[in-house]
């Protein structure tokens, strides 16, 4: 409940907008394959990843509109953390902290937005590979993921996420096999194979989707766009200045700490077996009984590492790494207070669980979810109440107001990169939108010459014949714009302004 709460966000996504028209393309004319929203880069070609994300967001539009996606969007995010909560050890309290660290941290991209999907299945990922890993699901299990990532490269291009992490695994449990000491966890051998034959499965079931095996090379295209990387805010590195990205360092400090100070345990203890009820027994590698076995395994290593370090260069990263890096710090900090798995309950069994509660405190305790629930439902009913507010106070509602009032909005009009989307959802031609990889790296530039105000500010202006330009209030251009000769400001308000040419 109270991640659904923390979750219920406005509308505010500036790609959200595009997003929900190109569903309902989607499910009038069929998958794009070039674009349909633009008169500047009509020919370009679009590879549509997210056209099964598309077609879900317009889908829940029609049934339940704007209000309608605020909850499914909060129910995805409550229901990836509540199975990132069922891979935890240290259940309910130390898996509860560190599931709601992860859930602040992550909550920098929350909203109405395909991403969310990629959170959702890194989640599954996770708890399929985990639960194996601990023998409480069968290796045949591995096999269901070819499956679903055929579902998340439909649904998004970061499926590719779910390959890497698969094959780190399956690398990771392969090192600690031949170059450490197993552990535990260590998959055994002939499981490890299965999961390098579920990976390179899993890659291949990604080239079922409307572009085929270009979506195979398209991730890498975007991560090497330099434009993106430079210009879109959440491709740069997170700024340790801002407070809502404190959290992401905490969990770095957190999973540091918990390796530094984490007790080892003779690993005889650890010797163990991986039972497969269908196909009999398979032994673990026999481990030394005189070793002192840490807990820190080649594993454990790489994913939190790997998700770190791409976090501190992206902070679109981020929310992989408060995953992926969740049951690592928790095992972790287990050993570190020297508490049983099952709970918050001293391994040496000296602290003895608590007496059952009394009627009183029984009461009080349903007193007090009732009112938690009463504050959720209010929470939520509020934040959808205010969401057309919300949502004028950043897009230029009334601006557009206009342009469809006077017939502009049937000319060429230079805009906002951030309002692009919002002009898409309302019928209006863009100059450009959120769409980056479509219109590729020296359009961008081209159009940065006129945003920036440089030398050839008017240049790109002139080459698509701009007739008007809707821009924040306030920026360099509408300065230069107020001052040039060959334009004249129409329309003004404490959110936009509009000029056109003389």
């Amino acid at each position: 409940m109270a991640l659904f709460t923390m979750a219920v966000r406005e509308t505010l996504d500036p790609d959200m907008w595009w997003h929900l028209r190109t569903g309902e393309y989607i499910l009038q004319h069929g998958i794009p394959a070039q674009d349909v929203f633009t008169f500047t880069v009509p020919q370009n070609a679009w590879v549509t990843h997210e056209w099964l994300s598309q077609l879900i967001m317009w889908l829940v539009y029609l049934a339940g509109g704007l209000p309608g996606l605020i909850l499914f969007f909060a129910a995805l995010v409550a229901l990836t953390f509540g199975l990132l909560y069922l891979v935890c050890d240290g259940r309910p309290y130390l898996a509860a902290f560190m599931i709601l660290l992860a859930a602040i941290t992550s909550a920098i991209v929350w909203g109405a937005r395909p991403q969310i999907f990629n959170l959702l299945l890194t989640a599954v990922f996770v708890l399929i590979v985990e639960r194996v890993k601990d023998g409480k699901w069968r290796p045949r299990t591995l096999w269901w993921l070819p499956l679903l990532t055929l579902v998340w490269a439909n649904l998004h291009s970061g499926y590719l996420l779910g390959v890497v992490l698969l094959s780190t695994y399956a690398v990771g449990d392969l090192a600690q096999r031949w170059l450490a000491t197993p552990t535990e966890r260590t998959l055994p051998q002939p499981v490890i194979f299965q999961l390098f034959g579920a990976t390179i499965a899993s890659f291949l079931a990604a080239a079922v989707n409307p572009s085929g095996i270009e979506l195979w090379i398209y991730p890498f295209l975007t991560l090497g766009s330099g434009a993106m990387q430079a210009y879109i805010q959440e491709w740069l590195s997170p700024d340790f200045h801002q407070t809502y990205f404190w959290p992401f360092a905490g969990m770095l400090a957190l999973g540091v700490l918990g390796w530094i100070f984490s007790k080892t345990e003779d690993s005889e203890a650890l010797a163990g077996v991986f039972t497969e009820p269908d196909s009999g027994t398979v032994a673990h590698d026999a481990l030394r009984p005189d070793t002192a076995q840490s807990r820190v395994t080649i594993t454990d290593l790489l994913l939190f590492l790997g998700t770190g370090a791409a976090g501190l260069l992206s902070a679109r990263h981020i929310p992989l790494f408060a995953i992926v890096a969740t049951p690592i710090i928790v095992r972790h900090w287990l050993a570190v207070l020297d508490l049983d798995p099952k709970g918050l309950i001293d391994s040496t069994g000296k602290n003895q669980p608590a007496k059952p509660l009394g009627s009183l405190f029984a009461v009080l305790n349903w007193v007090i979810l009732l009112v938690a629930v009463a504050t959720a439902v209010l929470y939520t009913l509020s934040k959808i109440d205010n969401n057309q507010t919300a949502i004028a106070a950043r897009y230029p509602v009334a601006a557009v107001d206009y342009l469809q009032a006077s017939g502009l909005d049937e000319a060429r009009g230079y805009n906002s990169y951030n309002w692009g989307g919002y002009l898409i959802w309302r019928g209006v031609p863009v100059f450009v939108d959120g769409r980056a990889d479509v219109y590729g790296d020296p359009f961008l530039l081209r159009y940065r010459e006129t945003f920036e105000v440089r030398a050839t500010w008017q240049e790109p202006l002139d080459e698509y014949d701009v007739d008007y330009v809707l821009m924040e209030r306030g920026t360099p251009l509408t300065a230069v714009l107020a001052a040039s000769p060959d334009w004249t400001q129409v329309y003004e308000d404490e959110i936009a302004e509009i000029f056109i040419r003389k």
